[in-house]
């Protein structure tokens, strides 16, 4: 984010807004809109962050899919006769 950007101007502004209309003073309704603004930010960062940790997870185990139907299917050719395993 850039402070000199016109879409963050303006959402600082209309967060100082809001908060003056509550009943702030226009000094600590700026430092709460910049602390709103902040915890946005955060909260975007970890929901992304959790959609990429997903994405990877669901990846590997598409990609494990093949060894164990493989690791399954080698198993049901190898019959072992008891009988001949005791001696």
């Amino acid at each position: 984010m850039d402070e000199n950007s016109f879409e963050v101007q303006q959402r600082l502004a209309a967060l100082k807004a809001n908060f003056v209309a509550k009943g702030m003073t226009p000094d600590a309704a700026m430092n709460a809109a910049y602390k709103m603004l902040d915890l946005s930010v955060t909260k975007q960062a970890t929901v992304l962050s959790y959609m990429d940790v997903f994405l990877y997870l669901g990846v590997i185990f598409l990609i494990c899919i093949p060894f164990i139907l493989f690791i399954k299917e080698r198993k049901s050719k190898e019959k072992i006769d008891l009988s001949e395993a005791m001696h």
